[in-house]
């Protein structure tokens, strides 16, 4: 999700998974560039340690005696406490700086990870996922570094290169972790412990290579005052809803792929990793320039438009699948969507907000984009195991029909707008 923040954010305004900006296309000032280096190594270095963990987790929690909402809701706890302790970490990276807070979160992950692979009980493993969820500060430390050592007319570009390094990180470690599990009989553990290694290295490029940067600071009421104005704006509930509900989805098939692929074809953590790293694969290539020319020709609308109707087809194609090869359409699908869909809408609503709230809107369109991701897996895990093992693709696909509608009128009303401008 591309993140466009102006001098004077705060750490406590990130968004989760950025990604590469539609629209800006100045080249970054060397100074920078080679300032956010190190930031980027270590961030890609981080990612890769948890995309390591990802397709083993629902297993664990299934081996250590939970069921399938369990399974699911473990990933909604990860992103339930990041988000409550994000402004805790913003605040005290303002105080005591960006880098010190970055060493203090990583550490503090490697012990997470340590945790879990020690983890012999569902209550363990809950337990360390949430202490995973809640040091997260490193997430929003470094996009807030960011925000410091760019100017507004590279900042998208910054950004960007944070980027990259969420989809090399989450492209690479789903394979490390779907290689390190095993086959038949899966070893959690390890690839927990690899985790841990890449917290240490990601330490290290901080501890050693990142440079503390001049911060930039915001008041506390001036950021209420002007969340409080956004959020009376009706422009801007029109694009939050549709997002909302496709992250909602998402998250929701994301949460439950895992489980549902137990059931439905008797796969385990190794083959789930190796399809999230094709997913990955794809979806680089398509926020590698693809999605960005395809907004130039068309609009972010119809781009938007374009990614909700393949994850509709993704949800409706996997209740349908009967064998292992055939899952590759729907994991291709479900890249493409998120690819096209994410970026687009964010840019809609960059383009639609005042100058002086583009930091506002686009951290309230993190904090909905997180509660999608604490909502969607747990609810997903609920239908799986109360009503059907594909139950939450079909209520996916019914809630996306009415998704697509509002982003076709987005479309429209931007049209009709520019025409009378």
């Amino acid at each position: 999700m591309t993140l466009r923040v102006p001098p004077g954010t705060s750490a406590g305004s990130f968004i989760i998974v950025p990604e590469p900006s539609l629209s800006n296309d100045s080249p970054i000032s060397e100074s920078n560039f080679k300032a956010l280096i190190p930031l980027a190594a270590a961030t890609c270095v981080n990612i890769i340690g948890l995309g390591i963990v990802i397709p083993l987790l629902p297993f664990a929690v299934k081996e250590a005696g939970g069921g399938d909402f369990e399974a699911a809701a473990i990933f909604s706890v990860f992103s339930a406490c990041s988000l409550l302790s994000a402004p805790l970490w913003g605040r005290l990276s303002d105080r005591i700086g960006r880098k010190p807070v970055m060493i203090i979160s990583v550490l503090a992950t490697v012990i997470s990870y340590l945790w879990l692979a020690n983890a012999d009980t569902q209550l363990a493993i809950f337990l360390s996922r949430a202490f995973a969820g809640f040091t997260a500060g490193w997430l929003a430390t470094s996009q807030a570094f960011v925000a410091d050592v760019t100017t507004s007319e590279d900042r998208a570009k910054g950004m960007g290169m944070l980027g990259a390094a969420f989809g090399i990180g989450f492209t690479i470690g789903p394979a490390i972790g779907a290689t390190a599990v095993g086959g038949d009989h899966p070893d959690f553990a390890f690839p927990s412990y690899i985790s841990a290694g890449c917290a240490v290295v990601g330490l290290l490029i901080t501890s050693l290579l990142v440079k503390e940067p001049a911060r930039h600071r915001v008041h506390q009421a001036d950021m209420a005052e002007k969340a409080l104005k956004v959020a009376k704006e009706p422009w801007l509930l029109r694009l939050l809803v549709p997002f909302f509900l496709v992250s909602l989805v998402f998250t929701g098939v994301e949460g439950t792929l895992a489980l549902w692929g137990a059931h439905v074809l008797d796969i385990g953590p190794r083959d789930i990793g190796y399809f999230l790293a094709f997913a990955g694969v794809i979806n680089a290539i398509v926020q590698g320039g693809l999605v960005g020319r395809m907004s130039k020709k068309i609009g972010e609308a119809r781009v938007a438009f374009i990614g909700a109707l393949a994850l509709m087809l993704s949800v409706i194609s996997l209740s349908f699948v009967t064998q292992y090869y055939w899952l590759a359409l729907p994991m291709a699908l479900l890249a493409i969507a998120m690819g096209f869909h994410n970026p687009a809408m964010q840019s809609l609503m960059s383009r639609q907000a005042p100058e002086g709230l583009k930091g506002t809107v686009m951290g309230t369109a993190q904090s909905t984009s997180s509660l999608a991701r604490i909502a969607g897996p747990a609810l997903a895990g609920l239908a799986l195991e109360h009503i059907d093992v594909s139950a939450q693709f079909w209520i996916g696909f019914v809630i996306l029909i009415p998704v697509l509608f509002m982003i076709l009128a987005l479309g429209r009303n931007r049209a009709t707008a520019e025409q009378r401008g």
